[in-house]
């Protein structure tokens, strides 16, 4: 089957848009705002956008982009005219007063990388017909992502598609970014919001403009880390008010925790194969439990307020959605105390503790230790990237996607505390347990936990440049 190819090249290789890889609905905007200038009214390209909408998701292959500081920068609003009628009136103090506020704060962040992107559609038995309508629409692109972002288009047929370097973006319904993508009636919906805005001022009078919602695809790339389910509670008393323990006790909330997911399971009548599944005995079906200590900011206490289940993709969604909604107001209960030590409760919506742990980053530090998988030393000194490999083995994450490890002698986010604090079970102590920083060599989406001790509330990690 022949691919439809559209490749975008940027000319100073760098890109302002939110999303990483541009979306395929951006490309479809460029091509028709190029459409717009210089053939609008044609029917032959017309015809051919409007086949465009009706193919399949595309694949996507895009360089790695570092992701660069963002930038304010000051610029004018729409208040111009009134500065220059107030200076033809002689009232330069009011002019300059307005000056001063017709200005609007922007930030900008870039991401600069060095290469083309390509955009693979799967082609039908109509794409040939309209593939000269589709080559000059590309051709009148100009700029994709912000007006400054200059770019170059271009299509093509190809029978048998090569590979092209770069990361893979496919369409996947556990893919971890979602982009938006052309849909059936996109050419109408963009024509008619484009003549909106034009006649939107009606007797002096700024109208509202109807803006359709966009139509998304889940993506997932080569290097994702692997697809979780996630879900965080918060913690509180047996009395209903707000519960904070010290992060040193991650492992004995974890093992509460999970004695509750057990109960749950049971009340929800998961057999007793499903129940050994998601209490750890399949690596790939069970529930894993963090507690979310407060840590990586000037005030930090190190407290847990908040603890957070993730469990892989290949949990089945009903047996996930039939525990969490049995656990909502669920007794936490230490072994050997009959009395409860607290309850899990909802998490209140947005929570910026936990936006922290599931933010972007490629530098990520430890929040609480790692614990590695045993020694790992050449002539008496320690192979820290030879550790991490294997970590990443056993989280089933790319070793390409490593770039460099950093072993801290010391914890580096506030609030966290020395490994020698945090207690863990016996049959892990003789193994190494330290903070470390991990550099990706592509932004990475969290949650994010590394180390044998995972299943016990350690190896949690936080984006190092949002502290």
């Amino acid at each position: 089957m022949a691919t439809l190819r559209i490749t975008v090249e940027w000319l100073d290789g760098t890109y302002h848009g939110r999303e990483w890889p541009p979306s395929p609905f951006r490309v479809y905007q460029a091509m028709l705002a190029g459409y717009a200038v210089h053939q609008r009214g044609n029917p032959v390209f017309e015809a051919a956008l409007r086949h465009l909408e009706t193919l399949p998701a595309p694949i996507i292959t895009a360089p790695r982009a570092d992701a660069r500081a963002p930038v304010t920068t000051a610029v004018p609003n729409n208040d111009g005219d009134g500065i220059v009628a107030l200076l033809a009136k002689g009232k330069l103090e009011r002019a300059r007063a307005l000056r001063e506020k017709s200005v609007t704060l922007r930030t900008r962040r870039a991401r600069c990388f060095d290469g083309a992107i390509t955009y693979d559609w799967q082609a039908t038995a109509l794409t040939e017909e309209h593939l000269p309508g589709l080559a000059t629409a590309a051709a009148c692109v100009s700029a994709l992502g912000l007006g400054i972002d200059v770019a170059i288009a271009r299509a093509a047929l190809v029978e048998r598609p090569e590979r092209v370097q770069g990361v893979r973006y496919a369409p996947s319904p556990t893919g971890r970014r979602t982009l938006n993508i052309p849909y059936r009636g996109a050419f109408d919906d963009l024509e008619e919001r484009y003549r909106a805005l034009r006649g939107r001022i009606v007797d002096g009078v700024l109208a509202p403009v109807w803006e359709s919602p966009p139509r998304t695809m889940k993506y997932a790339s080569e290097l994702d880390l692997p697809s979780i389910r996630c879900e965080a509670f918060a913690l509180r008393s047996p009395d209903d008010r707000p519960l904070a323990i010290e992060g040193t006790r991650a492992m004995e909330i974890a093992a509460m925790v999970r004695h509750a997911i057990g109960h749950a399971a049971r009340r929800a009548g998961l057999g007793e194969a499903t129940l050994s599944e998601l209490m750890g005995h399949n690596h790939e079906k069970r529930i894993w439990v963090q507690p979310l200590p407060n840590v990586g900011y000037r005030h930090a206490d190190g407290r847990i307020r908040r603890v957070m289940l993730t469990a892989p993709a290949r949990v089945d969604e009903a047996h996930w959605i039939d525990v969490l909604s049995r656990l909502l107001g669920a007794t936490l209960i230490r072994e050997g105390h009959p009395a409860p030590v607290g309850m899990l409760a909802p998490l209140a919506a947005p929570d910026p503790m936990m936006a922290r742990y599931r933010g972007e980053a490629r530098r990520w530090t430890s929040a609480t230790p790692v614990v590695l998988p045993g020694h790992d030393h050449r002539r008496g000194r320690p192979r820290p990237h030879r550790s991490i490999q294997r970590l990443l083995r056993h989280a089933g994450i790319a070793g390409s996607l490593l770039e460099s490890v950093t072993m801290e002698p010391a914890a580096r986010l506030p609030g966290s505390e020395h490994p020698a604090r945090y207690r863990r079970p016996r049959h892990l102590d003789r193994y190494p347990c330290q903070h470390m920083s991990v550099q990706w060599t592509t932004p990475v989406t969290g949650p994010l936990a590394l180390g044998v001790g995972t299943g016990y509330g350690l190896g949690l990690f936080l984006p190092c440049e949002s502290t």
